[in-house]
């Protein structure tokens, strides 16, 4: 089947929008977790300390995945 040379719609980019959404990152540093863990460990004194700092660490991500979703929702 062939489609009609009148049905084709040609969409502009944008190269400032492409470039801005390529540079939005999805990915994790493994280094920066293992880091943030063994800080963790190593500063929490008690189980106590030790849940509260990786409750923290929890939120930090949690946060900044929301971030991350929101960027993509409304800038793009």
């Amino acid at each position: 089947m062939k489609a009609k040379k009148g049905n084709m719609k040609k969409t502009k980019t944008d190269p400032v929008k492409d470039f801005q959404r390529q540079a939005v990152e999805q990915r994790v540093c493994l280094f920066y977790v293992a880091d943030r863990v063994k800080g963790i460990l190593e500063d929490s004194k008690t189980d106590a300390q030790l849940r509260d700092q990786l409750e923290e660490f929890k939120d930090e991500c949690v946060h900044n995945i929301g971030i991350n979703a929101l960027i993509e929702r409304y800038e793009y």
